[in-house]
């Protein structure tokens, strides 16, 4: 799956992933469900895995050896980003995961909104 917006939040998570959330073009709202738009502010998940050493001891193994190539762009910018993407089962929302790639092709000039934990 390939979608374009804008990224609203960066957010390291334990289990090695970054937890982005991405307010979709125009174009991409219908991939949003209830609980994107309940719990999410209306963005898109997108889970890079393994960008980072994970502190969450069940997901130390699934990290160990592997080497993440996507490179996670700043809030407020304008991406294009590339997946699976997935019903998140545990949390009742639709995400990107795992992201493929991200490719940043501008800023937008809206604020973006803080992650909550």
């Amino acid at each position: 799956m390939s979608v374009t917006g804008v990224v609203q939040a960066v957010r390291r998570e334990r289990d090695g992933d970054d937890h982005i959330l991405l307010r979709p073009d125009p174009a991409y709202t219908h991939l949003l469900d209830h609980g994107n738009i309940a719990h999410q502010h209306g963005d898109l998940v997108l889970e890079p895995v393994c960008e980072h050493r994970p502190t969450q001891r069940g997901a130390k193994p699934a990290c160990r050896g592997f080497s993440s190539n996507v490179q996670v762009p700043p809030t407020g910018s304008h991406v294009r980003v590339v997946g699976s993407y997935v019903l998140d089962a545990d949390h009742g929302w639709m995400e990107i995961h795992p992201v493929t790639s991200i490719t940043a092709f501008g800023h937008d000039t809206c604020r973006p909104h803080a992650a909550s934990g």
